[in-house]
């Protein structure tokens, strides 16, 4: 049975170097989350990690917390943020209720894919339905499968992270179940740790469908953070829904 991966102390040690292009990333994320649901609005991130969005928010009037599967990434956003401006729960965002409710839910970076079947992907949207707001907003930024999708064998890439060491990725997809398998070896002078990582992914129409099964409604779907269109041509998408039962404002 496939289940999550969870990012272990080594990965989550270089997890900030793995994504060198992410810091300009940053600001527009936050940017658009801003123009959605203006502080001091609650806000809960799935997949928080090591606090990359959650911090600058909680900076910026939010109050924020995040869930995560992971000791080791939370351990590292507990080192960046010694006064507890995050609250942070140790828990699987697929099936864990926080017991709170929320003005804004967002998950970025493909981690909506962690859950590795359809039925946790639908358990996860119907608890973001439980836990927004009537007027909240729920955001997600994956991938958009196309290209991966028509991987036949599996290919080898290496990421250079900063001065320090360098990472070995082989990925190759199931497209019967649509799985993306990625093992990823970080060699940095230690001793060298490989951990593989599996993630379910979903193409747009699936997703808004798993969406209105779950309670939810697509309303802005763009190509990135800036707002530039979804097209076919678009490698991922940042997708905003709302629940259905309430009227658009």
């Amino acid at each position: 049975m496939i289940t999550h991966a969870y990012y272990r102390e080594k990965l989550a040690s270089v997890y900030d170097r793995m994504y060198p292009f992410i810091e300009v990333d940053t600001g527009h994320t936050v940017d658009l989350l801003s123009r959605l649901v203006p502080p001091p609005a609650r806000v809960l991130e799935l997949g928080v990690g090591t606090g990359r969005l959650a911090l600058p928010l909680a900076d910026a009037g939010y109050r924020v917390r995040g869930i995560d599967g992971s000791a080791a990434m939370l351990a590292r956003l507990k080192e960046k943020d010694p006064e507890g401006r995050v609250e942070v729960e140790l828990a699987d965002f697929t099936s864990s209720h926080t017991g709170g409710t929320y003005d804004l839910i967002f998950t970025v970076l493909n981690t909506f894919f962690s859950a590795v079947t359809r039925e946790q992907q639908l358990g996860c949207l119907r608890l973001v339905r439980e836990q927004l707001e009537p007027e909240g907003r729920f955001l997600m930024e994956v991938f958009e499968p196309t290209l991966f999708h028509g991987l036949d064998q599996p290919s080898f890439s290496v990421r250079h992270l900063g001065d320090k060491g360098v990472m070995l990725d082989m990925l190759s997809v199931d497209r019967s179940r649509q799985l993306m398998v990625g093992t990823h070896t970080v060699i940095d002078g230690g001793v060298p740790e490989t951990t593989q990582h599996v993630v379910r992914y979903a193409f747009p129409s699936e997703l808004d469908l798993l969406a209105e099964l779950s309670g939810l409604r697509l309303v802005d779907r763009w190509g990135d953070f800036t707002g530039q269109p979804f097209t076919s041509a678009s490698h991922r998408h940042v997708s905003v829904y709302a629940r259905a039962d309430h009227e658009p404002r």
